[in-house]
């Protein structure tokens, strides 16, 4: 009896090393569905056609395609197969299911989004108690003072916009992307329905962008950054405890954004 009870609570343990394993397992098969996409590009196949007929620059038989591996967009690049000029830029996230999808859209360390958005030496520490020190930000909480809450949220409200940008279209001033390529995978022979638009949503950046607006940095019940519209600022976690779990990394839910983006229209 004892040793079964031992099997039953290992499990328990090792939670987060299941739900890492799962989150790479998508982050696999997405970059799998990049490459995918990017190849049926490439050779014009019709299931692809809509994605260049809406974006509606250059015909889909002059149109090449080019996949970014890496952690910073575009993950795909159209080109021009005459002049060699690139002109689409898309964001590709893949997802199981558009209504419990919740995806990685920008990760940076502590140093480095500090240093890309000007963040002061306060902003710096409050951030660093919100990552390695895994601090939630509550106001009844002993980590941080009210005038710290409201110091990070004016920051974050100052710079929304450019913080937004950077987070869905990156960083490269040539290469920003300017599509916003959502796309539903499912078992099995999830590979074969790549591109179908009756399981995709192509969006412009501009109109992403323009969904935040009017919506105010703020903090969760939890006590997590979120942007509105499905849009959340939070600690990496994961990668089994490396210095990487600590790097801050915007995350997307898919369904409220097209809901918020629905009510835009």
């Amino acid at each position: 009896m004892n040793s079964y009870q031992k099997r039953r609570k290992d499990p328990k343990k090792n939670l987060e090393i299941v739900e890492e394993g799962a989150q790479s397992d998508a982050a696999r098969n997405g970059r799998k569905a990049e490459e995918i996409l990017t190849s049926y590009i490439q050779s014009n196949e019709d299931s692809a056609k809509w994605v260049v007929d809406e974006i509606g620059e250059i015909s889909y038989s002059k149109t090449g395609a080019k996949h970014r591996a890496g952690i910073e967009k575009p993950d795909v690049v159209l080109y021009d197969k005459q002049s060699g000029k690139d002109y689409g830029f898309i964001s590709l996230k893949c997802c199981k299911d558009f209504k419990t999808a919740f995806n990685q859209i920008k990760r940076c360390s502590l140093t480095n989004f500090c240093k890309e958005f000007g963040a002061s030496d306060l902003i710096r520490l409050i951030l660093k108690k919100y990552t390695y020190g895994r601090k939630k930000l509550l106001p009844n909480g002993r980590s941080y003072t009210c005038k710290d809450l409201k110091a990070l949220r004016l920051f974050l409200n100052e710079n929304r916009k450019v913080l937004l940008a950077s987070a869905f279209t990156g960083q490269a001033k040539k290469t920003k992307a300017n599509w916003l390529l959502l796309h539903q995978w499912t078992f099995p022979d999830w590979q074969r329905n790549i591109a179908r638009s009756d399981r995709s949503k192509l969006i412009s950046m501009e109109q992403v962008i323009a969904t935040f607006n009017d919506i105010e940095v703020s903090y969760t019940k939890r006590g997590t950054i979120t942007f509105g519209a499905g849009v959340t600022l939070q600690r990496k976690g994961g990668d089994r405890g490396k210095e990487s779990a600590n790097d801050l990394q915007f995350k997307l839910r898919i369904k409220p954004l097209l809901e918020a983006l629905a009510k835009s229209k």
